[in-house]
């Protein structure tokens, strides 16, 4: 694919500009050779701030917003580069409106905006037919967007494809995570019913042992009432005995 070509002139105020205030006019046209030759050395943010400055003696400028959008678009400063190069359109300048035009279709392509970027390209071929660049640019977005037409269904399909793929991984990481939680579930329920089963046993055998101590103390307690009973038998055997011993035979008399 050709190389696209990024023609962007540096305009001057003292080139287009005829309109300073006599007070201003030196200072202004100093400001601006100051920010053409940090322009020229690559120093892009002294020029965008001497730009600036010299903007603030005549806000109208047409020329002064090309000018900052030069250094805007130097510092890859796009947005606000489209916006200061909106503004320099009110000039009356043909070839100058063409090249801001010109510049417009380059900035829209940075962005992305293919589609008004070659609207751009052909308003700059409009007002200059002779413009080669704007017209290698207006091919090159047109074959750009082509091509991007032929790619977009297996774009697409790419896309439902990774989609899918996306789905499915999510599914399996659910699926997994909720495994993951019936095992965690599942071995809580069991220490639980384990816990639940040792305590019943504690308690069974609590039990147990209650009840044999019961059974035992009940036993303990009839053997003492039987002896207690026996005691009292031999005791009443013992006082029959005696009062049979002690009671004397009665003699009748023989009258």
């Amino acid at each position: 694919m050709s190389k696209f070509t990024w023609t962007i002139g540096l305009v001057t105020f003292c080139l287009l500009v005829v309109s300073f205030q006599p007070v201003r006019a030196d200072m202004s046209r100093s400001k601006v050779k100051k920010a053409i030759k940090a322009f020229q050395k690559e120093q892009w943010d002294d020029a965008l701030k001497d730009f600036q400055d010299a903007l603030l003696d005549d806000p109208e400028n047409p020329t002064g917003h090309y000018n900052v959008a030069e250094a805007l678009y130097k510092k890859k400063q796009y947005d606000e580069a489209l916006k200061s190069y909106e503004k320099a359109l009110a000039t009356r300048d043909v070839l100058q409106r063409s090249k801001t035009f010109y510049n417009i279709g380059n900035v829209q392509y940075q962005l992305n905006k293919y589609p008004e970027a070659i609207q751009s390209y052909i308003k700059a071929l409009e007002l200059n037919p002779d413009d080669v660049d704007a017209k290698h640019n207006l091919e090159l977005v047109r074959a750009k967007l082509k091509e991007m037409a032929k790619k977009q269904p297996q774009q697409q399909q790419n896309q439902h494809q990774q989609k899918q793929n996306r789905q499915k991984q999510q599914q399996n990481q659910n699926q997994e995570q909720n495994k993951k939680e019936q095992n965690r579930q599942k071995q809580s329920q069991q220490g639980e019913q384990q816990k639940q089963d040792k305590k019943q046993q504690q308690k069974e055998k609590q039990q147990g042992k209650q009840a044999e101590k019961k059974k035992q103390l009940s036993k303990e307690e009839a053997e003492r009432i039987l002896q207690s009973l026996k005691s009292k038998e031999k005791e009443n055997q013992k006082q029959r005995r005696v009062k049979v011993r002690g009671k004397r035979p009665r003699v009748e008399k023989d009258w």
